[in-house]
Protein backbone atom coordinates (compact mmCIF):
# COMPACT_ATOMS: atom_id res chain seq x y z
CA UNK A 1 0.00 0.00 0.00
CA UNK A 2 1.34 3.44 -0.91
CA UNK A 3 0.03 6.92 -0.12
CA UNK A 4 -0.52 9.15 -3.16
CA UNK A 5 -1.30 12.74 -2.32
CA UNK A 6 -3.67 14.10 -5.01
CA UNK A 7 -1.76 17.39 -5.07
CA UNK A 8 1.40 15.56 -6.20
CA UNK A 9 3.40 16.36 -3.06
CA UNK A 10 4.37 14.06 -0.22
CA UNK A 11 2.23 13.20 2.77
CA UNK A 12 3.36 16.23 4.81
CA UNK A 13 1.18 18.56 2.72
CA UNK A 14 -2.10 16.83 3.55
CA UNK A 15 -3.98 19.41 5.63
CA UNK A 16 -6.82 17.19 6.90
CA UNK A 17 -4.77 15.44 9.61
CA UNK A 18 -1.39 16.42 11.11
CA UNK A 19 1.78 14.29 10.81
CA UNK A 20 1.50 10.60 9.96
CA UNK A 21 -2.29 10.63 9.95
CA UNK A 22 -2.37 10.23 6.17
CA UNK A 23 -2.86 6.51 6.94
CA UNK A 24 -6.54 7.32 7.48
CA UNK A 25 -6.93 8.88 4.01
CA UNK A 26 -8.20 5.77 2.28
CA UNK A 27 -9.00 7.78 -0.85
CA UNK A 28 -5.26 8.58 -1.20
CA UNK A 29 -4.08 4.98 -1.00
CA UNK A 30 -2.63 3.24 -4.02
CA UNK A 31 -2.58 -0.55 -3.84
CA UNK A 32 0.32 -2.44 -5.37
CA UNK A 33 -0.01 -6.08 -6.38
CA UNK A 34 3.54 -7.21 -7.09
CA UNK A 35 2.73 -10.28 -9.24
CA UNK A 36 0.59 -8.08 -11.50
CA UNK A 37 3.36 -5.48 -11.71
CA UNK A 38 5.89 -8.16 -12.68
CA UNK A 39 3.48 -9.63 -15.22
CA UNK A 40 2.89 -6.20 -16.77
CA UNK A 41 6.61 -5.47 -17.00
CA UNK A 42 7.35 -8.84 -18.61
CA UNK A 43 4.56 -8.68 -21.19
CA UNK A 44 4.26 -4.99 -22.05
CA UNK A 45 7.43 -3.06 -21.15
CA UNK A 46 10.16 -2.82 -23.78
CA UNK A 47 13.70 -1.46 -23.54
CA UNK A 48 13.95 2.05 -24.99
CA UNK A 49 17.36 1.30 -26.56
CA UNK A 50 17.01 -2.19 -28.08
CA UNK A 51 13.27 -2.86 -27.89
CA UNK A 52 13.83 -6.16 -26.04
CA UNK A 53 11.55 -7.64 -23.41
CA UNK A 54 12.15 -7.76 -19.69
CA UNK A 55 13.37 -11.23 -18.75
CA UNK A 56 14.10 -12.75 -15.37
CA UNK A 57 17.89 -12.44 -15.65
CA UNK A 58 17.80 -9.34 -17.86
CA UNK A 59 15.22 -6.94 -16.44
CA UNK A 60 14.14 -3.71 -18.09
CA UNK A 61 14.21 -1.57 -14.96
CA UNK A 62 16.81 1.21 -15.37
CA UNK A 63 15.51 4.74 -15.83
CA UNK A 64 17.32 7.94 -16.79
CA UNK A 65 14.71 10.19 -15.18
CA UNK A 66 13.56 10.68 -11.63
CA UNK A 67 9.84 11.09 -12.13
CA UNK A 68 8.74 10.19 -15.64
CA UNK A 69 5.17 10.14 -16.93
CA UNK A 70 3.01 7.26 -15.73
CA UNK A 71 1.50 4.93 -18.28
CA UNK A 72 -1.92 3.30 -18.05
CA UNK A 73 -1.97 -0.17 -16.51
CA UNK A 74 -2.50 -1.85 -19.91
CA UNK A 75 0.48 -0.04 -21.47
CA UNK A 76 4.18 -0.71 -20.95
CA UNK A 77 6.33 1.71 -18.99
CA UNK A 78 8.24 4.21 -21.12
CA UNK A 79 11.86 5.29 -20.74
CA UNK A 80 13.23 2.09 -19.17
CA UNK A 81 16.39 0.26 -20.24
CA UNK A 82 18.22 -3.02 -19.69
CA UNK A 83 21.27 -2.31 -17.52
CA UNK A 84 23.76 -2.80 -20.37
CA UNK A 85 21.56 -0.88 -22.83
CA UNK A 86 21.55 2.05 -20.41
CA UNK A 87 25.36 2.08 -20.48
CA UNK A 88 25.42 2.03 -24.28
CA UNK A 89 22.83 4.81 -24.48
CA UNK A 90 24.84 6.99 -22.08
CA UNK A 91 28.03 6.29 -24.02
CA UNK A 92 26.36 7.40 -27.27
CA UNK A 93 25.44 10.72 -25.63
CA UNK A 94 28.93 11.33 -24.15
CA UNK A 95 31.56 13.55 -25.77
CA UNK A 96 34.72 11.55 -26.51
CA UNK A 97 36.52 14.19 -28.61
CA UNK A 98 40.33 14.32 -28.30
CA UNK A 99 40.27 18.09 -27.75
CA UNK A 100 36.72 19.13 -26.82
CA UNK A 101 35.47 22.71 -26.75
CA UNK A 102 33.46 22.71 -23.52
CA UNK A 103 31.21 25.16 -21.64
CA UNK A 104 33.00 24.58 -18.34
CA UNK A 105 36.70 24.00 -17.80
CA UNK A 106 36.65 20.21 -17.97
CA UNK A 107 32.96 19.38 -18.40
CA UNK A 108 29.80 20.57 -20.16
CA UNK A 109 28.35 20.51 -23.66
CA UNK A 110 30.96 20.18 -26.38
CA UNK A 111 30.71 22.72 -29.21
CA UNK A 112 32.39 20.27 -31.61
CA UNK A 113 30.11 17.22 -31.30
CA UNK A 114 27.17 18.73 -29.33
CA UNK A 115 27.39 15.98 -26.71
CA UNK A 116 27.89 16.28 -22.96
CA UNK A 117 31.19 15.55 -21.19
CA UNK A 118 30.60 14.71 -17.49
CA UNK A 119 32.65 16.20 -14.66
CA UNK A 120 35.65 14.16 -13.52
CA UNK A 121 35.82 11.87 -16.54
CA UNK A 122 39.09 9.92 -16.80
CA UNK A 123 40.93 8.44 -19.77
CA UNK A 124 39.65 5.00 -18.73
CA UNK A 125 36.07 6.32 -18.81
CA UNK A 126 36.64 7.84 -22.26
CA UNK A 127 38.14 4.60 -23.56
CA UNK A 128 35.10 2.66 -22.29
CA UNK A 129 32.71 5.20 -23.86
CA UNK A 130 34.58 5.00 -27.18
CA UNK A 131 34.33 1.21 -27.03
CA UNK A 132 30.59 1.30 -26.30
CA UNK A 133 30.00 3.85 -29.08
CA UNK A 134 31.12 1.18 -31.57
CA UNK A 135 27.84 -0.65 -30.87
CA UNK A 136 25.30 0.51 -33.48
CA UNK A 137 22.16 2.45 -32.54
CA UNK A 138 19.67 0.06 -30.94
CA UNK A 139 22.18 -2.80 -30.75
CA UNK A 140 23.51 -4.82 -27.85
CA UNK A 141 26.70 -6.69 -27.16
CA UNK A 142 26.53 -10.44 -27.49
CA UNK A 143 26.45 -12.12 -24.09
CA UNK A 144 29.06 -14.68 -23.12
CA UNK A 145 26.53 -17.48 -23.73
CA UNK A 146 25.89 -16.29 -27.30
CA UNK A 147 29.59 -15.91 -28.11
CA UNK A 148 30.44 -19.42 -26.78
CA UNK A 149 27.79 -20.97 -29.06
CA UNK A 150 29.34 -19.48 -32.20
Amino acid sequence: MWHRDPSGYDSTTCKTYPGRSWRFHVHHWRLQVHPLQQWRRRLLTRCTWCGGRSLKGDCVNVSHSWDGPRARWWQGEKGLFHRDCSSVDRAHSTCVCESPVLDGRSYGRCATCDRFRPFGVTEANLARARDLQQIPQGGRRATSEETSDA
